[in-house]
C-alpha cells in the first residue's frame, strides 16, 4: 500500500508574523535614533585621527623642551645668585680693607712745607736804544740799531692814507742822530722802485740829508699806483744789509702767498746776519685782518715789532 505524500513546511505563518513583527521595532528604532547618528564624534577619518595624534605627539614633545629649558633657567639663577653673594662678601672685604687704609693714612703725619723764598727783584730792563743810538718811537715800535731802511708801500690804494704815511715817514726821520745811516725805498706795481739817495745807498742823518729827505717824502703820494710787491721790495731793501728794516703798508701783498712770502724773507734775511724787521700798518687795518696778520707774523719771525697807524 503506497504512502500518502508529505508536505513539508520551514515556517509556520506564526513564524512570519514574529519576524515582520521583529523587523518593524528595528525600522522603527532607527529612524528614532538616526538623528543622532553624526553627534557621536565617529565621523572622523583614518587621515584626520593620524593627523591628531602627530599633533599630540608634537605638543607632548614641545612640552618637555620647555620644561628642560625651566630647568636650565632656575639653574641658571641660582648660579646668578650665588656668583652675587660672592662678589657682595668679596666688596666687604675690599671696604674694609680700604677704610682701614684710609685710618692708617690719617693717622701719618704730614710736615708742612718749607717756606718759599721770596723771589730777587732784577733791575728793569733798559730800552733797547739807552746808550746805543737812536730810539724810533712809532706807536711803540722801538730800535736801537743805526743803518735804518725806510721800506714803504706806494700801491695805488696809498692814496687814501697819503698824510698819515707821510707824517708817519716823518717822525722816524726826526728822531734820527748824526751817527745813523737811512734810506727810503718806496715800491709799487711791477714792481717799480722809487729810492733816496738816488743812488740806493745809505746816507747818514745830516741836516742837509734830512730837509732832502722829507722833500723826497712830500713828493711821494704823486707817484702812488698800481700794485703791492711787497716781497720784492723786502728782498731788494736786504740786499742794502741793513741793521733794521720798517715797513709800512697799507694792504697785503700781491707777489705770493703771505706765509710763502713770511718765509722767503725770513730765510733770506737770516743767511744775512739778521736785520730787525719791524711793521707798521697804515689806515684801517683792523678791519684787514689778511694785512695784520702778515705784518704780524713777519715782524715776529724777524726779531721786530708791529704797530698800527690809524690816524
Amino acid at each position: 500500500m503506497r504512502s500518502r505524500a508529505r508536505t513539508i513546511s520551514i515556517f509556520s505563518m506564526s513564524a512570519l508574523d514574529l519576524f515582520a513583527a521583529a523587523l518593524g521595532a528595528f525600522i522603527l528604532i532607527v529612524l528614532v535614533l538616526f538623528p543622532y547618528y553624526n553627534r557621536g564624534g565617529t565621523d572622523q577619518s583614518l587621515e584626520e585621527l593620524e593627523e591628531l595624534v602627530v599633533k599630540r605627539r608634537e605638543l607632548a614633545a614641545t612640552e618637555q623642551t620647555e620644561s628642560a629649558q625651566i630647568r636650565v633657567l632656575r639653574a641658571e639663577i641660582q648660579l646668578l645668585e650665588r656668583q652675587y653673594r660672592t662678589a657682595e662678601e668679596n666688596m666687604s672685604e675690599v671696604e674694609a680693607e680700604t677704610q682701614e687704609l684710609l685710618d692708617q693714612i690719617a693717622e701719618i703725619e704730614i710736615p708742612d712745607p718749607p717756606p718759599e723764598p721770596k723771589p730777587v727783584e732784577e733791575p728793569p730792563t733798559p730800552p733797547r736804544s739807552v746808550n746805543r743810538g737812536v730810539e724810533f718811537s712809532i706807536l711803540g715800535l722801538a730800535t736801537s740799531e743805526k743803518r735804518i731802511a725806510i721800506v714803504v708801500d706806494m700801491s695805488g690804494s696809498m692814496q687814501a692814507h697819503t698824510a698819515k704815511v707821510t707824517q708817519a715817514i716823518t717822525e722816524v726821520l726826526d728822531q734820527m742822530k748824526p751817527d745813523n745811516e737811512f734810506l727810503i725805498l718806496g715800491y709799487r706795481g711791477g714792481p717799480t722802485f722809487t729810492a733816496w739817495p738816488p743812488n740806493g745807498g745809505y746816507a747818514t742823518a745830516t741836516p742837509a740829508n734830512l730837509t732832502s729827505a722829507r722833500d723826497f717824502v712830500s713828493a711821494m703820494p704823486r707817484r702812488f699806483g698800481g700794485g703791492t710787491p711787497t716781497q720784492a721790495a723786502l728782498l731788494r731793501a736786504l740786499n742794502t744789509r741793513p741793521e733794521a728794516i720798517i715797513l709800512m703798508s697799507d694792504g697785503a701783498p700781491d707777489d705770493g702767498l703771505p706765509g710763502n712770502i713770511i718765509a722767503n724773507v725770513s730765510l733770506r734775511n737770516r743767511g744775512q746776519g739778521g736785520a730787525e724787521i719791524h711793521t707798521v700798518a697804515i689806515g684801517d687795518y683792523t678791519e684787514d685782518q689778511a694785512l695784520t696778520r702778515f705784518l704780524q707774523e713777519l715782524a715776529r719771525n724777524n726779531d721786530g715789532d708791529f704797530v698800527g697807524r690809524a690816524r
